[in-house]
């Protein structure tokens, strides 16, 4: 999944579990930056930052 395609933009995420989370997507980390080397995506969800790993992701849209 192209992560990065989706920083400073509304976004829609379906993860594994079945939720589907709507927010401002703020910041992209890449594996290699990342302690837990998975890409992940901090998401503003309501006004709380939340980071979303990539192996969490279903499916993102943009919104």
């Amino acid at each position: 999944m192209k992560l990065w395609l989706y920083v400073r933009k509304n976004v829609k995420i379906t993860l594994i579990d079945g939720q589907i989370v709507s927010g401002f997507a703020e910041d992209y980390c890449s594996a290699s930056d990342n302690a837990e080397e998975i890409d992940s995506l901090l998401v503003d969800v309501g006004g709380n930052p939340r980071e979303y790993f990539e192996n969490e992701i279903l499916g993102i849209s943009l919104t």
